[in-house]
């Protein structure tokens, strides 16, 4: 897993660069009680539980992210920061072995090194429909155009996009979702 030391307001700390999430948690001891909360947000858990959770506007310094971010606040996550596809947010593993104290030395950059470093993750832009887990079942069964996705899910088959390329639909907890996968690198549930 992509794990590096970073700080969160100048305390040190360990950051998951999780590129399965969609927003950024730190664990509320590393937030002091004088950083003002700035409202709450719902977060939905790995075992599908939802919490309201209060957040912070905090400064987050590691290889994969630095600046400010509102942060939902969790007592006991995994990891002390949990860092997921914001904008900005560079691709997990990226630079992830440099050290918060390097210091700057005269190298040649190469073309390649230079392009690699300005790749950014490209986080999905996702609509907040509005839509509870159990409306978007009933209107997903209701949609006569899911029909195909949905005989796929029931089979279980991959379609071969092309040579390098497979998606699939399956059904997590009855909500219709569809999966993509490039080679190696998966890209996410659409």
């Amino acid at each position: 897993m992509p794990v590096a030391p970073g700080q969160v307001n100048g305390v040190k700390c360990t950051v998951l660069r999780d590129s399965g999430c969609s927003s950024v948690i730190v664990k509320r001891g590393l937030v002091a009680s004088t950083v003002p909360r700035v409202g709450t947000q719902q977060v939905c858990l790995a075992d599908g539980s939802t919490r309201r959770v209060p957040t912070a506007v905090v400064f987050i310094d590691c290889p994969y992210y630095k600046g400010s971010v509102k942060a939902a606040l969790l007592d006991e996550p995994l990891y002390d920061v949990i860092l997921g596809n914001i904008k900005g947010v560079k691709c997990p593993g990226f630079r992830a072995n440099e050290s918060l104290n390097s210091q700057e030395a005269a190298t040649v950059e190469t073309r390649a090194a230079s392009k690699r470093e300005s790749k950014m993750f490209k986080t999905p832009k996702v609509a907040d429909l509005g839509l509870s887990e159990e409306r978007l079942k009933v209107l997903q069964q209701k949609d006569p155009t899911l029909e195909q996705a949905k005989k796929i899910a029931e089979v279980g088959d991959k379609v071969h996009t092309d040579k390098a390329s497979k998606s699939w639909f399956s059904y997590q907890r009855g909500v219709l979702v569809r999966y993509f996968n490039l080679q190696k690198l998966t890209m996410g549930i659409s």
